[in-house]
């Protein structure tokens, strides 16, 4: 009855242990599918870290780098494992000149003091070139709410740089030239206004001396019987002083510098001008009126406006159109 009692107990005993064992496998089973799951899911995040085309980093509250993607090597030369072994990220790689700005930003960042989450600085690759970065960053926590450190981002910029740059130096060079145009502008405005005004007080003075020589012939015929010598002598001093010639060679020399160009472009157009047609398309080029243009030659304005008349057959104009407008156009 007693090894009856014991056998009963022993077959209960086994069976709950199969049941234990049972539960055990059942346990072991969800938990090594959920490990797998999670191993999944780690593998699947380490891909997606590792395969950024930005460099990524993860910082730790104290600064030391936990992790760093393998698309440093593209930007730096340095490889992950290099820049994890190393003491110091700044020392590294930050330009010296950088450097101080660096760590101030990446403390700050570490604190979470930082009012702009974003850094440009320039890095010295392994190979010695510069670059530069822009580091963003952003705090890391789990889902408990831990600080657990900073997660930042390095993008190559350079070539963004360099464009503007040039574009810099282009919109400088622009205004340079702009300014540059504008002050020879306004020199030659300065200039052709100094030659009409010496053209013009040439003609006014010519315009005068003729005057005063007409009216002395007139008081000279009527006090002929006199025989004043004073006038006689005043007649002949304006009679050998009033035609002061013109410069021509010093006109067209500073046309040419105030309108480049125009007296070949004029013979081009019309090689069989005279001299004197020349002459009188560089003074109306310039903005002399007949009257004026009579002084500078000793004639009277009738006599130019016969001239220009002439010029007009020579250079075949439209007759709606003025000859100062169609050489100003030239």
């Amino acid at each position: 009855m007693e090894s009856g009692d014991k056998s009963n107990n022993i077959d209960g005993r086994i069976k709950q242990l199969e049941t234990q064992i049972s539960e055990l496998k059942f346990e072991l089973e969800e938990k090594t599918e959920l490990f797998n799951r999670e191993q999944e899911k780690r593998l699947f995040y380490q891909l997606v870290a590792d395969f950024t085309f930005g460099w990524e980093l993860w910082f730790d509250p104290s600064g030391k780098i936990n992790y760093c993607s393998p698309s440093c090597i593209d930007l730096t030369g340095y490889t992950a494992n290099q820049v994890l072994e190393s003491p110091s990220l700044s020392e590294l790689l930050v330009y010296v000149a950088d450097r101080e700005k660096f760590e101030g930003f990446l403390h700050n960042a570490l604190s979470q003091d930082l009012i702009n989450p974003s850094l440009e600085f320039r890095i010295m690759t392994r190979t010695r070139q510069m670059r530069w970065c822009l580091f963003t960053v952003r705090g890391v926590y789990n889902r408990e709410g831990r600080y657990l450190g900073i997660r930042g981002s390095v993008q190559d910029i350079t070539k963004l740089k360099n464009a503007l740059g040039r574009i810099n130096d282009l919109s400088t060079g622009k205004e340079l030239e702009n300014r540059h145009r504008e002050r020879l502008k306004s020199e030659l405005e300065i200039k052709e206004r100094e030659l009409v005004t010496f053209l013009l007080q040439l003609s006014q003075k010519n315009e005068l001396i003729a005057k005063l020589t007409q009216q002395l012939k007139t008081i000279s015929e009527d006090n002929l019987k006199n025989g004043s010598e004073k006038i006689q002598k005043l007649l002949y001093l304006l009679e050998n002083t009033r035609n002061e010639p013109v410069d021509w060679n010093m006109v067209e020399i500073q046309l040419e510098k105030l309108h480049p160009g125009f007296m070949t472009r004029l013979l081009l157009k019309h090689p069989k001008l005279t001299s004197k047609d020349k002459k009188l398309c560089a003074c109306l080029k310039l903005g002399l009126t007949s009257k004026q243009i009579a002084g500078l030659n000793n004639l009277t304005p009738q006599s130019v406006e016969v001239t220009r008349v002439r010029l007009r057959k020579k250079l075949k104009i439209a007759h709606d159109t003025r000859l100062v407008n169609y050489l100003a156009e030239i």
